[in-house]
């Protein structure tokens, strides 16, 4: 009697600890508002030679702002991660060690890490051009940068990846010149000789000048502001994105009525 009141203590005491951790676990499910801290994020993106991505480090702060905006994380101050990375002389650039996940895990508290990077920065350039040659024309150059990012959201305990995605983000200037050409009529007067009475005369006559006028709105290249505009609206795109961002994912509007993950457009 007394070996089965110990067996049945055990017993108990067992599923006590594995229902503490089933319930740790449950706390740091990744669809119950689980502590992320979002890393540096890496370039890795081939760059036009029109733009440059000096502003490539705010993405992380991006990708903060909008998960916080989504109401379904709890975000780690990202100084805080940066303050255990210097101290432990870890990768700033985005490029992780998997053998130190763990340890900055534990020391920020997050059950979840998300890494990304910049992957894709172009320009593009769009021309509208028309003349006439009495009364002038219109013309002008459309300015595009996009910008492609990516995320994943990685499980600190196992190192799973268990959610993956990307966005995209564009940023358009243009600059519209418009040409306004005008015939300018003068008179002009000349003076002549009449050889056979000696006389002289005024002769009157006109001349014709083409006068242009020229006027340009809005911005005639590529700009920072733009690259950041393009990197903000991508990072907005990776996170609200209504069938392939990461809340749809998680929400599971990523897939079709028979289960099947939907194909994402490129």
């Amino acid at each position: 009697m007394r070996f089965m009141k110990k067996t049945a203590a055990a017993i108990s005491a067992a599923l006590m600890i594995v229902s503490s951790v089933a319930a740790s676990a449950a706390a740091a499910s990744l669809y119950d508002y689980p502590n992320v801290a979002v890393l540096p994020y890496a370039n890795k993106a081939a760059v036009s030679k029109e733009l440059t991505l000096a502003d490539a480090s705010l993405v992380s702060e991006f990708v903060i702002e909008k998960l916080l905006d989504s109401g379904r994380f709890n975000v780690v101050e990202r100084e805080m991660i940066m303050q255990i990375m210097q101290e432990h002389n870890l990768n700033m650039s985005g490029m992780i060690n998997p053998a130190d996940v763990p340890m900055i895990g534990q020391l920020s508290g997050a059950n979840y890490f998300i890494v990304g990077s910049v992957t894709g920065l172009s320009a593009k350039t769009g021309v509208l051009d028309y003349s006439h040659s009495e009364i002038g024309g219109v013309g002008g150059d459309k300015h595009t940068v996009i910008a492609n990012v990516t995320a994943r959201i990685i499980d600190i305990e196992t190192g799973r990846i268990v959610l993956a995605a990307n966005g995209t983000g564009k940023s358009s200037s243009t600059v519209v010149e418009f040409s306004l050409s005008k015939t300018k009529t003068s008179t002009t007067e000349e003076t002549g000789y009449d050889s056979a009475t000696g006389e002289e005369y005024i002769m009157e006559g006109e001349s014709e000048k083409k006068v242009t006028h020229t006027v340009r709105i809005g911005t005639a290249d590529y700009s920072q502001v733009q690259v950041r505009n393009a990197l903000y609206k991508a990072v907005d795109d990776l996170v609200f994105n209504p069938t392939y961002g990461i809340i749809a994912k998680m929400d599971g509007k990523n897939l079709g009525k028979n289960g099947q993950v939907k194909r994402q457009k490129v």
